[in-house]
């Protein structure tokens, strides 16, 4: 059986990406790479739903995946490995008459299938199944959800108070929202800007 090469998530919010001006954040997903034989997952960094020439020519199989954690992802491209194995080991690059694209023997379409099944993508008729647990996903806060207006007086923030201070009360609030759910990592959207911006005010008031 063809050996597959785990590229492992080394943060614990690493799918998590949400860029300004975007109302949603990035969606996440698994891809085994045919050509090098690896297995990764990584959020989408692409705006508007583009794939590169290697994904639309299937050599880079992507499998849609919720935010999971690092250590959810890294535990599910184990658990799939020996089905990337399968299809490692039964495809081949053709020509069909425009471009060079990757294309699946009987046993790889079948070990695709079983990965995409194992991933919660098999449609049941009531929909697609869910294939995670909440402690598995990396919890989501918005910012009106995370704050209540009183963190200056809370946490002591003044005019003087240095980035890495800020960094940390970030932290300290998003391991006290992880703390409120299932999941073990949370992430604010916006929250960095926020205190900034608590900042800046009582800079502007001392002035």
């Amino acid at each position: 059986m063809t050996d597959v090469k785990i590229i492992r998530c080394t943060e614990p919010d690493e799918l998590y990406r949400h860029y300004d001006g975007q109302s949603e954040p990035q969606g996440a997903y698994i891809e085994l790479d045919l050509q090098q034989g690896s297995l990764l997952a990584d959020y989408d960094a692409e705006v508007g739903g583009g794939v590169p020439a290697a994904v639309y020519h299937g050599f880079e199989r992507r499998y849609s995946i919720p935010v999971l954690t690092g250590a959810a992802a890294n535990r599910v491209m184990e658990e799939i490995a020996p089905m990337a194995a399968r299809m490692l080991a039964d495809w081949e690059e053709v020509w069909d008459g425009n471009n060079m694209v990757a294309r699946l023997g009987e046993d790889a379409q079948a070990a695709e299938a079983e990965i995409e099944e194992h991933l919660g993508q098999s449609y049941s008729g009531m929909g697609f199944e869910q294939a995670f647990d909440d402690s598995d996903l990396v919890a989501q806060w918005d910012i009106d959800g995370a704050t209540n207006g009183h963190e200056a007086e809370e946490y002591g923030i003044t005019a003087e108070t240095s980035d890495e201070r800020l960094a940390e009360i970030a932290a300290k609030i998003t391991k006290e929202l992880a703390e409120c759910g299932e999941s073990t990592v949370a992430v604010v959207h916006g929250l960095d800007d926020y205190l900034r911006d608590l900042r800046a005010e009582l800079a502007e008031q001392a002035a």
